[in-house]
């Protein structure tokens, strides 16, 4: 998905477009149907005159096709990913091209969605010309782009993908051990918990190595599952222990780490339970 959002992107330019995948795309682009990691074996014509090379797969596979294109790519000045940490590939581009710009995309959204007022990152280790176009690019398809070094994306990332996620994954895991029935819980839920629904649902919909790629790779995203174990395991201590004023405490501590956002969210909730409840209603 997300290689047919960039193609999609690269393809109102006047560059030249070559989509490389193990099925041709859905788009009518100039393709070859082969497995990335075959390329130097079956096309190296193709990366002998790349000037661009975007790599819009899991990391581990990326990396392992920067590997394979060592001395194949001659031409190439700007090497692109879409991975969604960044720090691993990036040192590991550093290494094998040091001469060529490196820079990272990371779209915050659903490459299926619409693109306009939407944030991405763009990760590079020093700034670049190529990251400076990519930019302006990126914001001529109306995005909203931050510019983040590869260290501090997957810190924030940590925070912003890895922590939501294992607490959406974790909710799942535990709905499904529970044991209800979903006829009842779905005639029953509240608006907080047809959200966590909705928000387990739209995981189901993508493809599971996406998730496993944020959890697994980025090293910062173990100390956030650590922090909301250990959330979880308070939030047990003060149940048990029956201390409702410490309770309180902890979520007025939350509320001034949040400050005017308080407002701001609990508005955007409002709206989101509003839609919730209509869609209730057109059941």
């Amino acid at each position: 998905m997300v290689g047919s959002f960039i193609a999609g992107i690269l393809s109102k330019t006047e560059n030249t477009l070559t989509v490389v995948d193990v099925v041709p795309p859905r788009a009518p682009l100039d393709h070859c149907v082969i497995d990335v990691l075959n390329m130097p074996e079956r096309v190296p014509a193709l990366l002998e005159a790349a000037t661009v090379i975007i790599f819009a797969l899991p990391e581990d596979v990326a990396i392992r096709g920067l590997e394979c294109f060592v001395e194949q790519i001659p031409s190439v000045n700007v090497i692109v990913n879409t991975c969604s940490v960044q720090a691993p590939f990036q040192s590991r581009a550093a290494e094998l091209f040091p001469g060529v710009a490196s820079v990272g995309i990371n779209p915050m959204f659903a490459p299926t969605l619409d693109c306009t007022g939407r944030p991405v990152v763009l990760c590079e280790r020093q700034e670049s010309e190529a990251g400076g176009r990519l930019a302006t690019l990126l914001q001529a398809n109306a995005m909203r782009v931050t510019r983040l070094s590869p260290d501090e994306h997957d810190q924030v990332m940590a925070v912003c993908q890895a922590l939501p996620h294992a607490a959406i994954l974790a909710f799942a895991f535990a709905l499904e051990r529970s044991g209800c029935d979903m006829d009842t819980l779905h005639a029953v839920a509240p608006p907080p918990m047809k959200t966590m629904l909705s928000l387990a649902a739209r995981i189901l919909h993508n493809a599971p190595v996406i998730y496993w790629d944020i959890q697994k790779h980025n090293s910062a995203g173990q100390q956030q599952r650590d922090q909301l174990s250990a959330s979880l395991a308070f939030l047990d201590h003060l149940c048990r222990s029956d201390t409702p004023s410490a309770f309180a405490d902890e979520l007025n501590a939350v509320q001034r780490q949040l400050g005017a956002y308080v407002d701001v969210y609990g508005k955007t909730c409002e709206t989101l339970f509003n839609v919730l409840s209509s869609s209730r209603r057109n059941d």
